[in-house]
Parts: C-alpha cells; structure tokens; sequence
C-alpha cells in the first residue's frame, strides 16, 4: 500500500543526506555512497551481486572493514526496494561524473522494477547540493525537478551496460548517440574515458595532473588536492580518494614521500612520465578497473589524447 504524502530521497552521500536533512527537507533518505569511477563494476551482475565486489573493493582500499561496509550496502538495497511505499521519490544528483554514474546505476535498477506511475523525479540544483542554503534546496524539490520517463530510463540502461562492459568501445560510442534525457551524461562520459590512462605516458588526466600541480612547486597534499579542483571543469572527486591516488603514485616510483606524508616531489622516473618521454605501461605493473574494463599491461586500453579516442597502447 502507497504511503501517501512520503518522499523517498536517494542522494549521493551522507554529507548531502544530512545536508538535507539539516535544511527541513523531511522524509526517508537513502545515501548511495559509492564512488562507482574507480575499481570494478563488471557487467551482468544483480544489485546485491555488485555491492558485494565493491564493497571488497573499498575494504581493499583501506576505506574500511569488509563486513561494515558490505552491511551499509546491504542496507542501502533493502530500503531501495521499499520504493513502492512512496508516492514520490526524488533522485539528487549533481552533473559531475561521481553522481552521474550513480545515477545511471539507480536509473537502471529502476527501469526493471518501476514506471512512469512510480513518480520518480530527478532534481537538477543549480549549485552543488552541500553549498545550498535550505531555501535553495528546497526550491530544488519544487522547480528544479523532472519526471522520469520510458525516455530517461532507456539512456540509463544503454549507458549503465556500456560502462560495465568489458571493453570501452561502446562507451565512447555513447559520445554520439542521443543522451539528451540526461543532460549532464555525456560530459562524464568524456570525464571517465579521460581516466583511461593516456597513449603517451600511461597517466590517468587525475595522475597527470596532480604530477604536473607537484612539477609547478606544490608540495603538499592538500594543497595538490586545491590545485586539482581547480583544473576540473566539473569536479568530482573528493579529498580521500585523491589522497589513495597520491599514495598510489609514490608506490609507482613517480613520487618520493617526505616529512610524514606532507611534502610530495617528483622522482627522476616521474619527471620522465609527465615529460612524455617514458610511458608508465612499461615500468610498473598496471592493475586497475574503470567500470568492466580491467585494464593490464597486457589489456592496455589507453585514451589517445589527439584522437579522442579509445586505443590499445602496444607494451614494449
């Protein structure tokens, strides 16, 4: 039975949900939580299926016991499935890559289980949801919103498949097709195929440019962290996982780690990386996922900047 005049809100975090909460905006909240742009989200898997792998994933990063995280996950799709004792659910996601992919990913569990009768909106803030004032978020949930459609749910399904497989063709194929039910689609789709690591020195355009932000004499982690926010167009990465990204390049030889962690400086092979005149493929072992695609030095899929497009970079 429809529990009428209840609103289930999905946003994308807890920082967002309590945001909410904070500014009068009542009812039940699910916070997604998960940052689908980094590590595995292979394809053909349930809901349940996939919380599970990332959740080993993000215990593996060191974000947290397994059993912790995986138990929030589950909790996550429990609620999810009580959609139908709402009369309105909203979807506050802002139009950078983090929440886009989470979005696409709610969109498609919706389109197996819900309609158009379902009532589900999608909220598009003029301004980042964390820095609203309550009568901004508030005129969010009654200007702001569009009613999800077979349309909506149709580019989210064809999106979701093409991230979780398990080559990148078909999503930068998605660069020309119709994605105009979601605006904001395509600029992150341009945004994760720039993760790939690049055909010249195998750095991600995250890892590329937090080497160059150190090139130019910043040091400090926190500082690299404001100089890379400020280079994205729209940015989408938060603090902690950026900070893994640094550790990651100091495990990889780029950087060497000094006074305790906070004074960062490129070593020789990071100079020559970034100068383009060495490419990371053949000096380090590259294991890493970007949605279904696992990327090796034997699986080597690459961004070619010039082309702007998908390539295999072939490993000496």
């Amino acid at each position: 039975m429809v529990k009428m005049n209840k609103i289930l809100n999905i946003v994308n975090g807890d920082a967002v949900s309590n945001r909410l909460k904070e500014s009068g905006i009542a009812d039940t909240f699910i916070p997604w939580g998960d940052f689908l742009h980094d590590g595995p989200v292979p394809e053909a898997l349930s809901l349940e299926e996939l919380s599970k792998v990332r959740a080993k994933f993000i215990s593996q990063k060191g974000l947290g016991e397994f059993s912790d995280i995986y138990k929030e996950f589950q909790k996550r799709d429990k609620m999810l499935k009580t959609f139908k004792e709402y009369n309105k659910i909203f979807l506050w996601f802002e139009n950078d890559l983090y929440d886009q992919l989470q979005l696409i990913q709610i969109l498609d569990w919706f389109a197996k289980f819900a309609s158009e009768k379902n009532n589900i909106y999608i909220i598009y803030p003029d301004n980042y949801l964390i820095k609203s004032n309550p009568k901004e978020l508030y005129n969010f949930s009654l200007y702001n919103r569009e009613l999800v459609t077979h349309s909506h749910f149709i580019t989210a399904k064809k999106a979701w498949a093409t991230f979780c497989a398990d080559t990148p063709y078909s999503l930068h194929k998605l660069l020309n097709d119709d994605t105009e039910s979601l605006p904001f689609l395509k600029d992150a789709v341009k945004r994760i195929l720039e993760e790939y690591p690049n055909s010249i020195n195998g750095l991600s355009k995250t890892a590329h440019q937090a080497l160059l932000s150190i090139s130019n004499n910043i040091h400090n982690p926190n500082d690299i962290f404001i100089n890379y926010q400020k280079n994205e167009h729209r940015p989408f990465m938060g603090e902690i996982i950026f900070f893994l990204l640094l550790k990651e390049l100091v495990e990889a030889n780029l950087l060497n780690s000094t006074k305790e962690g906070k004074y960062l400086e490129l070593t020789t092979l990071g100079k020559e990386i970034l100068k383009g005149e060495k490419n990371l493929f053949n000096h380090t072992k590259v294991d890493r996922w970007i949605g279904g695609v696992h990327i090796t030095n034997k699986n080597s899929w690459c961004w070619d900047i010039k082309s702007k497009n998908i390539i295999k970079y072939k490993v000496n």
